[in-house]
């Protein structure tokens, strides 16, 4: 069975950008980075991939808190996922979200509003 939780909050902090969830239904202590982002065109969100032994965890990022995510990436920041105290690195975050936004960038199979979004935030002035 596989999970789904949603960002609450995101905090620029200490040269890190901390995405905070809240009932997170397995220990993040217990979690394994995936490396690997997916796109949620319908919900304007970028979802990057935990894993357990037994099930993904997928980290759901509303398009509110992208500038967020555009301010740490523009410097750099690595991401972290944090619940009750726990955090865990996402790593290749930056990577994973360059990849992605030079594919979405013009390309209009990722849907009209997902494709203009990520053209508001990410790459206008």
């Amino acid at each position: 069975m596989n999970n789904k939780v949603t960002v609450e909050r995101a905090e620029r902090k200490d040269g890190r950008l901390w995405l905070h969830v809240d009932d997170v239904p397995v220990p993040l202590a217990n979690v394994t980075p995936k490396r690997h982002m997916l796109v949620d065109s319908d919900g304007l969100a970028f979802v990057y991939i935990l894993e357990t032994a037994d099930r993904f965890l997928y980290v759901i990022i509303p398009r509110q808190w992208w500038p967020e995510l555009k301010a740490a990436f523009a410097k750099e920041e690595t991401i972290w996922l944090e619940s009750g105290g726990t955090a865990v690195e996402l790593e290749q975050f930056g990577e994973e979200l360059a990849y992605l936004l030079e594919n979405i960038r013009g390309n209009a199979n990722y849907g009209e509003t997902l494709e203009r979004s990520v053209q508001e935030v990410f790459f206008a002035e």
